[in-house]
């Protein structure tokens, strides 16, 4: 009988224990965890910093090319975006301040300040120069500008080598976080409750399973599910980033805009399947007649578009043939050959348009007069007053 009172107490001190170890761990988690959020506060802090420091820049070589055109050409315009570009440097200054008064550590905040703010006095005092004083103090002005946007350009690059060197440390403590709550899960898995085990990996489960259903989720929400190539969504975004980029650097680039002829027989002749094979070779082939810092994708149906950085009409229509060449190639299917030919429109930034609805318009319109001018042909864009001519032609 005293048997069963002492293997209760054993009992209940074996609870007690094991709570008291949970406790402990949960605890032990819990602080863990706050330590990491806190972590990874800091650390989003610096990469926004660091975000901030990368505009900045940016804004002092745009003030500093606006100055020398200022200086250079004396245009009223010129010196208007010179104070436009004056104020931007002025609010990304103010707002590095601001995180510097908040504790951010800028080692080279006082030489940046104090470079920053000559080069836009330097820079707002050349339209003044050069209508009193004319264009060789305009030019002076000029090129005193060009040499503090140099010295504010380095003071942001070691406060960026700075904040880089910040967020590494923080990261590493990150990990070393991560892997002290690692062992403390691994405590509590050796523990006596095999059952938060058996939670912890249907937890892991179930994250695994969230991951890929997300990475699923946006991979469809950027790539077409037939042929794998990025989608309208993505190739919008792609093509607005590229006229972006080529606005700022001056450096144009081409927008190839096909689709197949024929390609709705071969759908009614052998059925959708057909179809969506005859569209994952298409795929195929014009991946392999790109480079691999272009983009290609699908827009819908067996229309698909080809966005060509840093080339011009000849490196466009070059690879316009080998598209087309590639494309003229039999499609095997089953039991059955098909044969196809392509069409393409081509159009230029910045001769056909400056943003991507221009783009898109005009290399749609040249693929356009390429299927009414009997396909199987590539069709360049006409320049926007020549289209604008034929449209009003073809009204009347």
């Amino acid at each position: 009988m005293r048997i069963l009172p002492s293997r209760a107490r054993l009992a209940g001190l074996g609870l007690a224990v094991a709570a008291a170890t949970i406790i402990a761990l949960a605890i032990s988690v819990l602080l863990d965890l706050d330590r990491e959020a806190q972590v990874h506060r800091e650390v989003a802090a610096a990469q926004q910093v660091k975000d901030q420091l990368h505009a900045l820049r940016a804004q002092v070589l745009d003030l500093r090319a606006a100055a020398r055109l200022g200086a250079r050409t004396g245009d009223a315009s010129a010196f208007a975006n010179i104070d436009r570009r004056a104020k931007e440097v002025e609010g990304g200054l103010v707002e590095l301040e601001r995180r510097a008064a908040e504790g951010v550590l800028l080692p080279a905040m006082d030489e940046l300040r104090t470079a920053s703010r000559m080069l836009i006095v330097h820079a707002r005092s050349i339209a003044g120069a050069r209508a009193h004083q004319g264009a060789e103090s305009a030019s002076a002005l000029a090129q005193e500008a060009e040499r503090l946007s140099g010295e504010a350009s380095g003071a942001i690059d070691r406060s960026l080598a700075e904040e880089t060197r910040h967020i590494a440390l923080r990261t590493e403590a990150v990990l070393q976080l991560g892997e002290g709550l690692r062992r403390y899960i691994a405590g509590l898995l050796l523990g006596s409750f095999a059952m938060l085990a058996g939670l912890f990996l249907a937890y892991r489960r179930a994250q695994e399973r969230e991951r890929r259903a997300q990475l699923r989720i946006e991979h469809l929400a950027h790539f077409d599910l037939v042929t794998g190539l990025p989608n309208r969504a993505l190739l919008a975004d792609r093509l607005a980033q590229e006229a972006a980029r080529s606005r700022r650097s001056s450096l144009g680039f081409a927008v190839l805009l096909f689709d197949l002829d024929g390609f709705k027989a071969v759908n009614d002749t052998w059925g959708h399947a057909a179809g969506d094979r005859v569209l994952k070779l298409v795929a195929e082939r014009a991946r392999k007649c790109v480079r691999a810092s272009d983009t290609v994708g699908r827009l819908g149906g067996d229309e698909f578009l080809a966005i060509l950085p840093e080339t011009s009409v000849d490196g466009a229509s070059g690879v316009a043939a080998k598209l087309r060449e590639a494309l003229a190639q039999p499609y095997a299917l089953d039991k059955s050959t098909a044969r196809l030919t392509a069409s393409i429109g081509i159009s230029l930034f910045p001769d056909h348009g400056v943003d991507p609805e221009q783009l898109q318009r005009a290399a749609d319109a040249a693929l356009y007069r390429a299927k009414r001018d009997g396909r199987n042909r590539t069709v360049l864009a006409q320049a926007p007053q020549a289209a604008s001519r034929a449209e009003t032609k073809s009204a009347a």
